[in-house]
């Protein structure tokens, strides 16, 4: 995650570009940045390229604009944007199995380490502060406890592991100690480890993958049954005197995972929803935009737009107001009005489904596979516009109406609204949870008409 760096905009810009080039390759990254609102650029993708692309790109589409790499701009010393950024990034990684390491690059990190409200920075200008001779302690009051509780109780449950990387290169002062040590502190509270003191971004960036590269996960019983949300420590020793240094998550709060969340505003009972239906069904991470492709289970997809844009039935219109593009919060007393229709694509989805282990499964068995069909549509901020999940039942027999090789063919039709940007299909086998995904960008070109063809005697 980028964020409001101080140092020379177009070095950094280089140095970034520099570690995506000689990064290990397979190793795979999203890229975010916080911008008027935490924005995905890049989603998951081992394709060092695309990241480079992305990091290159001037728009259309999300792209890191350089009026944002210039000054305190957005994020700049508000922790509540940074909690609430974090949170959604423990959300979104939620149901992605195995550990995340967040590589957090900024010059400030206006987080606070715990519920006892404390941050601190440099920059003495800030008003509303506790100021001393040496650094400004930002006013935190005014974010509730709870509302830091939740953030890092979604960063355990998610497996997220923080690494911040300070942009400001070598500095000195007692300012710059300070601010290390309080950097050092929010890395340890999250299992990660702070890099900072270097003009040299690219080798930060490199400790920091190296670092998170290799670790163990130990899980334990806590005695403490009572779940009140108090702040729990861990500690970690090795039994013999070693060299070795050891990093892990130093604590946690005891929040019970069934804690009513608060839905007083649209958004927060549309995520509230969506993070129930995630911790039930894992079908939900993998269909979310940007998240990374799986290759579990082998298919084969044709996408077409089958005639032009109709505008939607009160019906269709209907259907639509779940979605975070559409969605209302009903008010008491206040009959709800439709939706204003909007002008409808269609997109039919041809799917053959090649997966070799599904065939032999199925012709051992003699049982046809459950397969689920799901697709959704996303505008350029990554929002759901439309999705739509089937069911189909795979035959023992290669279907001779399917592509060559496949055991299985299913078509889909998704109505998408305006505004859409990308794709998102997946495969799942119901019986063992084996899963393909593939993303693809809309709009999409147009199919080469082939010439006319005519026959002579």
């Amino acid at each position: 995650m980028v964020n409001t760096p101080q140092t020379n905009q177009m070095e950094t810009r280089k140095q970034l570009l520099d570690f995506v080039d000689h990064t290990q390759p397979g190793t795979r990254f999203a890229l975010f940045a916080n911008m008027a609102g935490l924005h995905l650029i890049q989603g998951f993708t081992s394709d060092h390229a695309l990241l480079r692309n992305a990091i290159l790109s001037k728009g259309p589409g999300p792209h890191i604009p350089n009026v944002f790499l210039d000054g305190n701009v957005y994020g700049y010393e508000d922790a509540g944007a940074v909690l609430s950024n974090l949170k959604f990034l423990a959300d979104y990684l939620n149901g992605i199995p195995g550990r995340k390491n967040l590589l957090w690059l900024s010059s400030e990190f206006p987080i606070p380490v715990g519920p006892t409200v404390t941050g601190h920075n440099s920059n003495t200008g800030v008003s509303g502060g506790f100021s001393s001779s040496t650094l400004q302690l930002n006013d935190l009051s005014y974010l509730e406890s709870q509302r830091i509780k939740e953030t890092y109780s979604a960063l355990v449950t998610s497996q997220v592991a923080l690494y911040p990387v300070n942009l400001n290169g070598v500095v000195g002062g007692g300012d710059a100690l300070a601010n290390y040590d309080y950097e050092n502190e929010i890395a340890a509270a999250t299992g990660g480890h702070a890099y900072h003191g270097n003009d040299r971004v690219a080798e930060l960036l490199d400790k920091a993958v190296e670092n998170g590269a290799s670790y163990y996960a130990l899980t334990y019983s806590p005695t403490n049954t009572k779940y009140d949300g108090s702040e729990r420590h861990i500690e970690v020793s090795l039994a013999n005197k070693t060299t070795y240094t050891l990093s892990y998550r130093t604590l946690y709060y005891g929040v019970p995972d069934d804690e009513p969340k608060s839905t007083t505003h649209k958004s927060d009972v549309l995520q509230t929803r969506f993070l129930a239906a995630k911790a039930a069904d894992n079908l939900f991470a993998n269909i979310e935009h940007g998240a990374p492709l799986l290759h579990d289970l082998l298919f084969s997809a044709h996408v077409a737009a089958e005639g032009a844009p109709a505008m939607a039935t009160p019906e269709q219109m209907l259907q639509l107001e779940d979605s975070p593009a559409y969605f209302r919060t009903r008010q008491r007393d206040k009959p709800q009005k439709p939706l204003a229709p909007v002008k409808l694509q269609k997109y039919v989805i041809g799917y053959g489904v090649i997966d070799s282990q599904l065939k032999s499964s199925a012709q051992h068995n003699g049982v046809p596979a459950v397969l689920e069909f799901a697709v959704a549509a996303y505008d350029a901020d990554g929002r759901l516009l439309n999705s739509m999940l089937n069911e189909g039942m795979a035959s023992p027999q290669s279907d001779p109406g399917a592509k060559s090789g496949a055991l299985f063919h299913a078509e889909q039709e998704l109505e998408v609204p305006p505004g859409a940007a990308w794709l998102r299909l997946a495969v799942r086998d119901k019986l063992n949870n084996r899963t393909g995904t593939l993303e693809l960008p809309l709009p999409l070109k147009a199919e080469p008409t082939l010439p006319a063809m005519s026959k002579t005697n």
